[in-house]
């Protein structure tokens, strides 16, 4: 201490921060024992806990320290707080890494595999014991007691002991599957009712799944089962295309009469025209030596007639296809020669006779050519051309002149046309199929619907992560392999094959928590029978072994540190007070007095001393009780400092811890932490993943982190409290989350409290909560 008195407010503020320190190390000290005391805890557990005291003791530390900081530092409160926080950014990196560094790199890295496993077994003993399932002579332990402070301090400490006696486990060998089989089932028993309270959580999920499934099923069904009625849906479409496209057949038919009409209008003139000039030609030119002006003015005439022709649209007609043709029958051919012979006096009909006789036609014409001016003519001519029709097959498909509707019916261009409006629905017709073909197109509305329903049903169970078929009934739908893979993922280690969801407790204990107990029994002694080279660095057992290596060593450790820190904390608090209240002049102190060391360390000694020799212990009083054995075991293999605190733990913890508890109780320090544990773990030097998992399972929660789920949880306790431990938002229905685990909790009064971790796919998620009364 120096010799002259710092500020006020220092003093103050100091005072009030070891007051503060002591809650969050007072929390910590009871849940390591509270944690550790009932059995092995999970690598998460674990971890959060050690992450959590590293955090607190660097505080703790860097506020001892503060009290050596010197004056001129402190004498202003601005750099007194800046002193402060540069101490404590200084000092808390170096406790809270340095801690961690110092025990992995000199007791768990360099651990050899004989004591790896060696402490999977003093982890396994610890755990036996804590549920009673083994008796060791000469302890007195009141196992009806187990969550009394001095029973849980016992017990946290009970592995680091067990694993002092290099000589236990070849003590035990002949008895080590009695041991491990005893604890197992007993373990096993003693969770039964939670393990079927999860069982029967599972099977209220899966009926919930089932439902689901089989409306799905039924509405598949009722899919199938309207084939029949979506085939006559589709035919009456049939019935609406073909009344539909024989009534645009009839528009497009008058339409291309008014077509035709309308260049019968614009050209029948001009035709008239042209057949009119060159009858005038005729007329006009009709010697012999006026033939050449009579074939100019032909051409003449020609020349106009294919210009105006061309612009209807339809190619060069020739002229001679406008002309009215007559009949000439034979009577009118006889009365024309009789006639012509009398006017000439016989000359016509010997001349005729001659043509005749000579192989001409002697003036017998059975064909009368004329031209008219009468539009109807011509609008008939244009309706009667091919390449005028053939306008009418390019817009509409069928030929003109359709009489009837039976005829449209059955053309090809209808069937045609059919094919094409229902492929574009997704109805495949066969490329021959026609109209009259009705069994072919039910079956292929029978195909397309058929495929429908498959279709959605992939899609429905793509949601659930699913490809089942439809219409399996419950006992099928439990034991399909993908539900079994759900449940297996579900259950954990309590999963066996072919496992179904609606056992009663008689038949889950037989064919589940039985052949379990057998299964962890055979575990556990393959792991500490099998060969130490399986525990070195990257052996199967290795990462287990270093896990149950921290669980033995890390608490007394910690715990006799945590213990230490807040009594030498609180033993300064009275001294602190003190000065605060009635500060020493400078002159009262001489630091060179002889004494004045032994003062300092009075109070160290005291709280070293005292909770040994004042505080009573069940567990060491006798001196030849097991728990002696083992501290004398611990001082030959270690040394008698690290003996005498564990033998300190075991007096003074049992009086702090139910503080600690109560501290948490009313604050809830502990439980706040978790977000910034999380942040700190993936910051942590030489941190350790979680053995339970193995490397598919590891890289498969990294693949899920990046997906995305929606989570809804439900109870059937009303007005149930429900938390997610390790995430920092609180919990709102349908909130979205990272597809991982999390740390559920659901409490409500009158009901027991739900706590464990869940691993939630990616997707939309009810989780159904059951919770049974107190």
């Amino acid at each position: 201490m120096s010799t002259t008195i710092k500020p006020f407010w220092w003093r103050f503020l100091l005072l009030l921060l070891a007051s503060l320190y002591l809650l969050p190390e007072a929390i910590f000290n009871a849940q390591l024992v509270s944690l550790v005391g009932l059995g092995t805890p999970s690598a998460q557990d674990l971890e959060h806990l050690e992450i959590y005291g590293r955090a607190v003791s660097g505080v703790g530390v860097a506020l001892l320290l503060a009290d050596f900081l010197p004056k001129a530092m402190v004498a202003k409160v601005g750099r007194g707080v800046i002193s402060l926080v540069a101490l404590v950014c200084l000092v808390w990196p170096v406790v809270f890494y340095g801690q961690k560094y110092v025990i992995e790199k000199t007791l768990i890295e360099p651990s050899s595999s004989q004591q790896r496993q060696f402490a999977v077994y003093s982890a396994a003993l610890r755990d036996a014991l804590a549920i009673n399932s083994i008796k060791v002579n000469g302890l007195d332990y009141d196992s009806e007691q187990l969550h009394s402070s001095e029973n849980l301090t016992f017990l946290a400490l009970f592995g680091g002991l067990l694993y002092s006696d290099a000589a236990l486990s070849d003590n035990l060998e002949d008895d080590k599957r009695k041991i491990i089989a005893s604890f197992v089932q007993k373990k096993a028993y003693q969770d039964f009712d939670q393990h079927y309270g999860e069982y029967s959580q599972l099977y209220d999920e899966l009926v919930v799944q089932y439902k689901a499934y089989a409306s799905g099923s039924k509405k598949y069904n009722q899919t199938l089962a309207g084939i029949s009625t979506r085939e006559q849906g589709y035919w009456q479409q049939v019935e609406q295309q073909i009344n539909d496209g024989w009534g645009n057949y009839q528009q497009a038919q008058k339409a291309h009469i008014a077509k035709a009409s309308a260049r019968a209008q614009k050209y029948g003139p001009k035709i008239y025209g042209y057949h009119k000039q060159v009858a005038r030609c005729s007329e006009r030119y009709d010697k012999s030596s006026q033939k050449d002006r009579r074939n100019r003015c032909y051409e003449r005439a020609a020349a106009d007639y294919r210009s105006d022709i061309l612009q209807a649209g339809i190619g060069y007609i020739e002229p001679d296809y406008w002309l009215i043709v007559e009949d000439i029958s034979a009577t009118e051919n006889a009365a024309s020669s009789l006639l012509m012979g009398f006017l000439t006096g016989g000359v016509y009909t010997a001349l005729q006779a001659a043509s005749l006789a000579t192989g001409g036609d002697g003036g017998i014409k059975d064909k009368r050519y004329k031209y008219t001016d009468d539009p109807d003519h011509y609008q008939l001519r244009f309706l009667q051309h091919p390449k005028f029709g053939q306008l009418f097959v390019t817009e509409t498909g069928y030929e003109f002149g359709i009489e009837n509707l039976i005829t449209f019916r059955a053309h090809d261009t209808t069937s045609k046309k059919l094919r094409t409006h229902f492929s574009s629905k997704g109805l495949a017709l066969n490329e021959r199929w026609n109209i009259n073909d009705r069994a072919e197109f039910a079956q292929a509305v029978a195909k397309k619907v058929t495929n429908e329903a498959n279709s959605q049903w992939r899609s429905e169970m793509a949601k659930h992560d699913l490809s089942l078929k439809p219409n399996l009934p419950w006992v099928r739908f439990q034991l399909h392999k993908q539900i079994q893979a759900k449940i297996a993922d579900r259950m954990g280690d309590l999963y066996v094959k072919n496992i179904r969801a609606d056992w009663n407790k008689k038949s889950f204990k037989e064919y589940v928590l039985d052949p379990n107990i057998e299964k962890r029994t055979d575990k556990y002694l393959t792991m500490l029978n099998s060969a130490q080279s399986k525990f070195v660095d990257g052996g199967e057992y290795a990462e287990y072994g270093k896990q149950a290596l921290r669980s033995v060593l890390i608490p007394p450790i910690s715990m006799s540190l945590s213990l230490f820190l807040i009594c030498l904390t609180f033993s300064k608090l009275p001294l602190k007070l003190w000065l605060l209240i009635k500060p020493v002049s400078v002159n009262a102190i001489d630091k060179k007095h002889p004494l004045s060391w032994l003062k300092k360390l009075i109070m160290p000694a005291v709280i070293l001393i005292a909770p040994v020799v004042l505080i009573n212990n069940t567990f060491t009083k006798d001196q030849q009780s097991p728990v002696n054995y083992f501290l004398a075991k611990v001082e030959e293999s270690s040394n008698p400092v690290f003996s005498y605190a564990i033998r300190w733990t075991l007096h003074a913890q049992p009086v702090l811890h139910p503080l600690g508890l109560a501290f948490e109780e009313k604050l809830g320090i502990y439980e706040h932490f978790t977000p910034l544990s999380h942040a700190l773990a993936k910051v942590d030097i030489l941190r350790h993943g979680d053995s339970s998992l193995s490397a598919e399972q590891q890289q498969r929660q990294k693949y899920m982190v990046e997906q995305k789920t929606k989570l809804t949880i439900t109870s059937n306790a009303p007005n149930a409290d429900i938390r997610i431990m390790n995430i920092g938002p609180k919990y709102r229905p349908g909130m979205v989350l990272n597809a991982s685990s999390y740390d559920i909790q659901v409490s409500a009064p009158g009901f027991k409290t739900y706590r464990r971790w869940h691993q939630i796919e990616s997707g939309e998620h009810t989780l159904a909560i059951k919770l049974t009364a107190k």
